[in-house]
């Protein structure tokens, strides 16, 4: 699968629009700024907050969230569960929304890989089903998001995606992205490529 996002690392590139990385620049560059209304819709907008329309009082605990791990990180675990506490929605209604915690962490800490969907599906992981108790959900997911640092640490120790990696930054030129956030990117590129008909349309083609 690696090899694959090496072979076609050009077309997965060209998916991949210049603000996905000059907005990431500028929400690291000004972090401090994070209690801000115009950091903060800046932030909803990159990490796509919005499309999951959250109620008023969420986004208030994440971002106040935010500005505390920057002093003092939380655990993932912990943190997801923080923030679940919280109604996500109208009625009094929670949803567990992992992938933001781990994008808050990440925040924080350039070095800790991202969970979404995209990324799950790289890796063939299914989400635990929503009737599951939550701890054990958070744990399956938490244990799922350490198998990513483990993965991530293989990956750039073997030099899996050294190619693709340099070209990415050949490209873009990023300030500051970690070795980590750009597996993540072109991870995320690569399966947004696929599931937009990239083999279909021979974009990429198995081997």
């Amino acid at each position: 699968m690696y090899d694959l996002i090496t072979t076609y690392v050009q077309a997965v590139l060209k998916t991949i629009p210049s603000s996905h990385v000059t907005e990431y620049d500028r929400l690291i560059q000004n972090l401090q700024q994070s209690g801000t209304h115009q950091y903060q819709a800046i932030y909803r907008n990159y990490w796509r907050l919005n499309a999951a329309r959250l109620s008023a009082n969420y986004y208030g605990v994440y971002f106040q969230a935010l500005q505390a791990a920057q002093a003092n990180p939380p655990t993932l675990e912990n943190l997801a569960l923080q923030l679940y506490a919280t109604p996500t929605h109208a009625g009094g209604r929670r949803s567990l929304e992992f992938s933001f915690a781990t994008k808050l962490l990440h925040m924080v800490n350039r070095h800790v890989p991202i969970y979404d969907s995209l990324v799950a599906s790289f890796y063939f992981f299914q989400e635990p089903n929503r009737v599951q108790p939550l701890n054990q959900r958070v744990a399956t997911l938490s244990a799922f998001h350490a198998f990513l640092i483990c993965e991530y640490a293989r990956v750039l120790r073997n030099g899996l995606l050294t190619q693709a990696i340099q070209q990415f930054r050949q490209q873009f030129q990023p300030q500051h992205f970690t070795d980590e956030k750009v597996i993540d990117s072109l991870i995320w590129a690569y399966v947004r490529l696929l599931n937009n008909g990239g083999q279909i349309n021979r974009q990429i083609t198995y081997r």
